[in-house]
């Protein structure tokens, strides 16, 4: 849920058209999935996972920078949160991105990728953020890229890559979702993956906001959409490079108005108190429920689990959570369950 997306949603046999790329018949067993969370500053629901469920995580990725259209670095140093995360084995990259007031930002992001002054600075203050506070990464989060942009935003990645692997550090990048390369297309079009992979360390794919706020109801990341999603990225970058996106929320479209972005747990709890049973959704391979003011789409354990299940398959290096703290506690069972079973597979 980091913010509103615009993705064409098609019928299901339109997106099986386009699924042209086969995924490898042998990916890579001798590398356990890496797990990453998106961790949220002021909520205390993202710092009760890290502390109870820190020993699973690879890494966190802090969301306490943002960027302003002059390149100026803007946020604080959570020094607490890091320091718990290392404690528990975890690495943990700083995000810079351009989310300002409630949206994403189009005009920062033109003018820190286009303005010599303004990308200037933007580099030397997430070097210096590097420098000053020893993250092991910088995860570069623009959204509501231009489609004209997207020269620009490659050779952005470039430099800041250059710059921060010079350091002995990681560069990567969070990309939406799509289903095939549209260079034109106003949300999706300035993402080259192939590019931008080679230019940073791994892409995060946001597999999902399939259906979001201002869509018609449905699935916020159904399973054969994310495999589609899956399916293109796996084309186009090298699968060690390649982390796929899950998300932990979901969607309450009530009353015939926007959808209300939703925790797993609010979901959950919203069924109970409507008195309403939760629903499963066999051909998107979600949980649903509906009341008479409308219908909730979300994720949970099992959805979760069928992702982890798709990313191992494919052979990808790993899955980020969107967001820590959004989800139900029994969603981790099923993360250690999973994990166990591959590293067991792992060492065979």
């Amino acid at each position: 849920m980091s913010g509103p997306r615009r993705i064409v949603i098609v019928a299901l046999g339109a997106i099986c058209a386009v699924a042209v790329v086969a995924f490898p018949a042998h990916p890579n067993p001798a590398r356990t999935l890496a797990v990453y969370g998106y961790y949220v500053d002021d909520d205390s629901n993202s710092w009760a996972t890290v502390q109870s469920q820190g020993q699973r995580l690879t890494g966190i990725i802090t969301t306490s920078f943002t960027v302003d259209s002059s390149g100026r670095i803007v946020g604080t140093h959570d020094a607490r949160v890091v320091d718990l995360a290392r404690s528990r084995g975890s690495k943990v990259h700083a995000r810079v991105a351009n989310f300002v007031g409630d949206g994403w930002s189009r005009e920062v992001a033109h003018a820190v990728l286009t303005d010599p002054d303004a990308q200037t600075r933007a580099l030397t203050e997430m070097l210096q953020i590097l420098d000053r506070y020893g993250y092991d990464g910088i995860h570069l989060h623009l959204e509501n890229v231009t489609p004209g942009d997207r020269r620009a935003l490659t050779s952005f990645v470039g430099e800041l890559g250059s710059r921060v692997h010079a350091r002995g550090k990681a560069v990567t990048v969070a990309v939406p979702a799509k289903m095939r390369d549209q260079p034109a297309n106003d949300w999706s079009g300035a993402f080259d993956y192939r590019a931008l992979a080679g230019a940073s360390d791994w892409l995060v794919i946001m597999a999902y906001d399939e259906h979001w706020s201002g869509s018609r109801p449905g699935p916020v990341a159904s399973l054969p959409w994310v495999e589609v999603v899956l399916r293109y990225a796996a084309g186009q970058v090298p699968l060690q490079k390649l982390v796929l996106g899950v998300a932990f929320y979901g969607y309450d479209w009530s009353d015939g108005g926007l959808g209300e972005g939703v925790s797993m747990r609010e979901a959950v709890a919203r069924a109970a108190r409507a008195g309403v049973e939760l629903r499963w959704d066999e051909r998107a391979q979600v949980p649903y429920f509906m009341t008479r003011r409308g219908i909730t789409y979300f994720e949970n354990s099992r959805s979760v689990e069928l992702k982890m299940a798709l990313a191992v398959r494919v052979g990808v290096a790993g899955i980020a959570a969107w967001r820590l703290g959004h989800e139900l506690p029994d969603v981790w069972n099923a993360i250690g369950t999973f994990l166990k079973a591959s590293t067991r597979t792992a060492s065979r």
